[in-house]
């Protein structure tokens, strides 16, 4: 066999290993992608997590979105009378109604959902969201349901945290009075935890960073 010959096989064998170390390389990279989107996201509905809003807040701050928290109304006589399964199918109908926010939405956990939203009128957009979420879901066993929601909403300046906290009790008001949607006001909603309904003073603790899509 002749020297350019072996040369060139070796030339070869060594293009291959190069090619074969780069699509490893390249395929590990996407599999760590894909860990760290799938750290982001909630397991059942898709949307943003606590993860995902916190990485939301550091593209949008700039923007100073409005914070919003949305508890559902309803939701437990769905698990007691359908079951849990037909409580997710539920969950996940809402789900795809609050991906319609011009910004994104997160799940926090069990029927307790938030969003970032950039609408010029949010108000308008929160009451619009309330009647979305409101519409019947079809079960698979045939039977309909429905849900609503109270939502509270704060401007965020510049600390999600807070907002969010001013949000939730806005939320709170909106729960006690039924009056759907509400906008914090510091003279009407503090942060006391009522004795009868314990909620969390702030939802969003320690919100760690880590990629996520929004919506523009």
């Amino acid at each position: 066999m002749s020297d350019a010959l072996v040369s060139g096989l070796l030339l070869v064998a060594g293009l291959a290993v190069i090619c074969w170390d780069q699509y490893r390389l390249s395929a590990v990279r996407y599999e760590l992608a894909a860990l760290r989107r799938a750290a982001a996201r909630d397991p059942l509905t898709g949307l943003a997590n606590r993860a995902g809003l916190a990485q939301a807040w550091a593209q949008l701050a700039p923007v100073q979105p409005w914070a919003v928290v949305v508890d559902l109304d309803g939701f437990k006589p769905v698990n007691d009378t359908h079951g849990h399964a037909a409580g997710d199918v539920v969950l996940t109908a809402i789900a795809a109604r609050l991906r319609s926010v011009h910004g994104v939405a997160a799940r926090l956990g069990g029927d307790e959902f938030a969003a970032l939203i950039c609408d010029p009128q949010p108000v308008t957009a929160a009451r619009w969201l309330a009647q979305a979420i409101a519409a019947p879901v079809r079960l698979p066993s045939g039977a309909v349901v429905s849900v609503t929601a109270s939502i509270g909403l704060a401007p965020t300046n510049d600390d999600l945290a807070a907002a969010l906290a001013d949000a939730d009790a806005a939320m709170y008001r909106a729960k006690t009075t039924r009056c759907g949607v509400a906008v914090y006001q510091p003279h009407r909603d503090d942060h006391t935890i009522p004795t009868a309904d314990p909620r969390p003073l702030v939802r969003t603790r320690d919100l760690p960073t880590t990629p996520v899509e929004v919506t523009r």
